[in-house]
């Protein structure tokens, strides 16, 4: 497993104390917010699509995307999962190849997945898997914003900056969480994933204000339009002709 760093200095009891108040305060907003209850009520749902998706990907044939991250990359706040950013890049890399059939995707992101799992479960999924895959994308960092300290999180970073394969994308943090913070490690991440030989996907350049329609029920993912955004960051990575206009978010 990947190197575990340890930043905080809070005492254990306090440590507790605030989880349990975190964790106690999420429960009343799933309950008693229907836009909250609505996209928490996709975690498992999404994930059980994705881990289906990835069955099928295994024997099907096609290159091969690895997919790596957070709830961005499930797709949550989307109207279904493979309205993500995922999914609306997909028909780009489709595309590119004509008529020589569809990518084969597996999606080994989590919902609420941080840095230190992508470290410890996701890489080692990835440098296990063979034959390597053509593509490999990752996003992650949003939910360290808060709970991570900076030097930890751009510890963390570097770290899988330097295991993802060359030709692998990797994104900037979104805007909209923690500027302070994000801006910083966003300044690493433009600045030393191209020495790694990755392709930075600047999530940042393509989200902001404003922010209506952009934005799911539970006023923390993206929605529909969101992602287009996410999308439009990962497709000038690699190269790939803009979209056209999604829908507006239901």
């Amino acid at each position: 497993m990947g190197q575990r760093i340890v930043g905080s200095h809070i005492p254990a009891r306090r440590y507790l104390d605030r989880v349990r108040v975190r964790s106690a305060l999420g429960r009343v907003a799933r309950v008693a917010i229907p836009g909250v209850r609505h996209v928490h009520g996709q975690v498992a749902r999404y994930a059980a699509l994705w881990d289906d998706a990835n069955t099928l990907a295994v024997t099907g044939v096609g290159p091969l995307w690895v997919v790596l991250g957070d709830s961005t990359a499930q797709g949550i706040g989307a109207p279904s999962h493979d309205q993500g950013y995922v999914g609306q890049l997909r028909p780009r890399l489709d595309a590119e190849r004509g008529d020589e059939g569809r990518w084969r995707i597996l999606n080994w992101s989590r919902s609420g997945a941080k840095t230190q799992d992508v470290i410890d479960v996701q890489l080692p999924r990835l440098e296990a898997l063979e034959p390597r895959p053509a593509l490999v994308t990752c996003a992650i960092g949003a939910n360290d914003l808060r709970p991570t300290p900076l030097e930890v999180l751009i510890e963390r970073l570097r770290h899988i900056m330097g295991r993802l394969p060359a030709g692998a994308v990797f994104a900037t943090l979104p805007q909209g969480l923690r500027p302070e913070k994000a801006v910083v490690a966003n300044e690493v991440i433009r600045s030393e994933a191209p020495g790694h030989g990755l392709l930075v996907a600047d999530v940042w350049a393509h989200t902001g204000p404003p922010w209506r329609g952009k934005v799911a029920s539970d006023g923390f993912h993206p929605g529909l339009r969101g992602y287009a955004d996410w999308a439009a960051a990962f497709a000038e990575a690699l190269g790939l002709p803009p979209a056209g206009p999604v829908g507006s978010q239901p």
